[in-house]
């Protein structure tokens, strides 16, 4: 017999009795952890220096492209919102910074 238990057949409403209906195929329990990463694997003699390098290439390009598709990117909407805003607080601090240069010329000049 296997670990998994067989499903229990519940009526609308009703609570489930817990008992297995005979011929009912067994449900695999669901995990919400991710899988465990592959080992990488021994570089062999016929690789040579050149094949374990490419196949370090090879890995890493992989690595990279599975990190990427883990990222949560922003929607449109969220990500036109902190453009604009990025672009509001660049032109706000330009104008900061160059009424400070401008007042301490004016300064310096007027200093002999």
């Amino acid at each position: 017999m296997s670990a998994q238990r067989p499903t229990v057949e519940t009526g609308r409403g009703a609570a489930p009795t817990g008992k297995a209906v005979p011929g009912a195929k067994a449900v695999p329990a669901v995990s919400n952890r991710p899988p465990k990463p592959a080992a990488p694997k021994a570089p062999t003699e016929e690789q040579g220096r050149f094949g374990s390098r490419f196949g370090d290439l090879k890995t890493s390009y992989y690595d990279t492209v599975a990190e990427l598709k883990k990222v949560n990117w922003p929607d449109r909407e969220t990500t036109k919102n902190l453009t604009l805003v990025v672009i509001a607080v660049s032109i706000v601090l330009g104008i900061l910074l160059g009424g400070i240069d401008y007042v301490l010329q004016s300064i310096f000049a007027a200093v002999p």
